[in-house]
Formats: C-alpha cells, structure tokens, sequence
C-alpha cells in the first residue's frame, strides 16, 4: 500500500532526525529543490546540501503542516546556529511535491536576507 503525502513527510523528517542515511529511501533521485539561498537538482547534490545545513540547526518547532493533493506544506521555526556564532530564527514555509511515494521537489522560502549577512 503506497504511502500518502504526509507519510513520506513524516518519514522523510524522521530520518533527517535520526542522523542517518534513512530519509533518502522516500527521496526521487532527480528532486529539484529551490530555496532563496540554493538550488539544486538531483539526490546527491540534495544530500550534499544537507550535510551542510543540518548540522547549523539547533531547533525547530513545527506550527503547522497540511497535506493538499500531493503536496505537504509545512509553516516551521528553525533555530540556526551561524558560522560567526550568532543564532537566528528563520520563520520558514516548505512545498513538498510527493508522486509515487517519493519527495519530487522541494521549495522552501524564508526571509534570507539576515542569513545571507552572517555567511559574508
């Protein structure tokens, strides 16, 4: 039985999580992510720009997440620990795109402009 939209959400968030490899199991290997900062295409290039990121986060706090059709939009916080040692707090919406059980695209927006000030 195929998994619905927030299914594979769920997973894909669990598995970022959990510190393992586990999330790329509900990830197409040609997903397109498209952010205010980075786009990528493809799986390796969406794992690269990960290992990068996840290790900036310290928190997040989910306020809502609802599934429309095959797509999961998300609404979250995120506390991001900066290379210059400040913290921020990015108020961040997410589009997943989810077909055949996995993640097609990815698009995340969020007001980038402090974030861009601290990588300089």
């Amino acid at each position: 039985m195929e998994k619905s939209p927030m299914e594979v959400f769920q997973a894909f968030g669990e598995g970022m999580m959990s510190g393992t490899d586990s999330w790329k199991e509900v990830i197409a290997k040609d997903i397109v992510f498209t952010g205010p900062v980075d786009q990528v295409k493809g799986l390796e290039a969406f794992a690269k720009l990960n290992k990068g990121f996840m290790p900036m986060i310290r928190g997040n706090e989910m306020k809502q997440a609802v599934e429309a059709g095959n797509f999961v939009i998300t609404q979250m916080e995120m506390d991001i620990a900066m290379p210059s040692g400040k913290s921020i707090k990015l108020d961040m919406t997410e589009w997943y795109e989810i077909k055949d059980g996995k993640i097609q695209s990815l698009k995340v927006y969020y007001d980038a402009e402090e974030f861009r000030k601290e990588l300089k």
